[in-house]
């Protein structure tokens, strides 16, 4: 039986998904829903409680410190970044990583490394849209995790990439 679930099945498929057998993400406690804009914080909090039903531990959504992100970064993307508080603190070298992506209005890119879960958009659509995805990836790994009932181990997530639109650009 895997350790941690190899794909991810979408009532919408996405535009391209890349998946890469790399060490995967490593769930814990200490992980939080990080976010550069009020304005979307609400979004979040359904996969807040979608985390919470499986593991009954309450994770935070907060947002991200001026003093880690450059201006100029949140200009150009809303982003979440779903990390421990060590690993937030690089999210300016985080971000620079994904400064030559280029999204069209209602999409979203999607990557998943082995220390974060990073949702880009340029507008609010695109955002939504991405965190309908992270909301499906996120059920199935966290139903696969409890069908395995291998509760002494830990929720991983496999390494990929992916991009995605409201509708086909």
């Amino acid at each position: 039986m895997p350790i941690f679930l190899k794909e991810f099945k979408f009532e919408k498929p996405p535009i391209k998904i890349t998946y890469f057998d790399k060490e995967p993400l490593i769930l814990s406690n200490k992980f939080i829903f990080y976010h550069n804009r009020s304005k979307f914080r609400k979004e979040l909090t359904r996969l807040q409680y979608l985390i919470k039903s499986y593991t009954k531990t309450p994770l935070l959504a907060v947002a991200i410190r001026d003093s880690l992100l450059k201006e100029e970064y949140s200009e150009k993307f809303l982003i979440v970044l779903f990390t421990t508080s060590e690993t937030i603190k690089k999210t300016n070298k985080i971000i620079e990583e994904y400064l030559n992506i280029e999204l069209d209005p209602g999409c979203f890119f999607l990557e998943t490394k082995r220390d974060f879960m990073l949702l880009l958009s340029k507008d609010i659509e695109g955002l939504i849209s991405g965190v309908d995805a992270l909301e499906t990836i996120l059920k199935q790994i966290l139903e696969d995790y409890m069908n395995q009932e291998r509760f002494d181990d830990y929720i991983k997530i496999r390494t990929f990439e992916l991009i995605g639109c409201t509708k086909s650009p």
